[in-house]
């Protein structure tokens, strides 16, 4: 994967973005991407995508992010297919170098296979602490959004964690939410490969939280790393962000 695509200057907290989307009526889907070199370095990535009357609010005004004040972010508008997609990243040379709220995301070194001759067994991990984003977005708003409301507002509409990992994928689990199977699709891509998780993004804005589990083997240069932790911070409308 070309992790140029990740580029800037600038890191973020975009753990509670998918309950700050909720101001978008519901009609989009949500995809959250991490990246992961050899050398550990990598990039975070949050897009938005919507069509019709929303997608045309969605170019204006973009979607409101929490964010720390220290860490500004760097936000891009395309269109493709008809539809207007809001993409936000960074770069990074070391997971502990992204700070995020409502999320963590950690490498652990498990072990040498031959003395590392045939690589390194690693874990990626990344919990999603839904819960917790819920409950200061609700404590900003007075919205309190019930299944069926949630429902007829999310539609078919869903949400997407992906991460690319070099080498070769040994397990990545399966998730069970809101009753539903969510398994995982890896694809082979460039020197690693693609592990995706889709589901409804109704039932993913219900849940408690979300556990993403890869174990994977790669040669490079690992080491145990993680996310930093960020309390919330007030939100910020794209309109008045100061990017470069």
């Amino acid at each position: 994967m070309n992790l140029a695509k990740f580029s800037s200057k600038r890191l973020f907290s975009l753990g509670a973005v998918v309950v700050c989307t909720v101001g978008l009526s519901g009609c989009f889907d949500l995809s959250q991407k991490v990246a992961i070199g050899r050398d550990g370095s990598g990039g975070y990535q949050v897009a938005v995508a919507a069509d019709g009357i929303v997608g045309e609010g969605l170019a204006k005004h973009k979607a409101d992010i929490d964010i720390d004040d220290d860490m500004p972010m760097h936000t891009e508008i395309s269109v493709a297919n008809g539809k207007t997609i809001q993409t936000t990243g960074t770069a990074f040379h070391d997971l502990s170098q992204l700070s995020l709220s409502d999320e963590t995301i950690r490498l652990h070194v498990k072990g040498k296979k031959l003395l590392g001759l045939a690589g390194t067994e690693m874990n990626f991990h990344r919990t999603f602490h839904i819960d917790s984003a819920r409950r200061h977005h609700e404590e900003d708003s007075d919205d309190h959004l019930g299944k069926d409301i949630l429902t007829s507002m999310f539609g078919d509409h869903t949400y997407t964690f992906s991460v690319w990992l070099p080498g070769s994928v040994d397990s990545a689990n399966t998730l069970w939410v809101g009753g539903h199977e969510v398994k995982p699709v890896v694809t082979a891509q460039g020197n690693g490969h693609l592990i995706l998780w889709r589901m409804k993004l109704t039932d993913m804005f219900l849940a408690n939280q979300l556990d993403f589990d890869v174990d994977f083997t790669a040669h490079g240069n690992f080491h145990d790393t993680q996310t930093r932790w960020v309390e919330h911070h007030r939100h910020h409308h794209g309109r008045h962000w100061d990017e470069t």
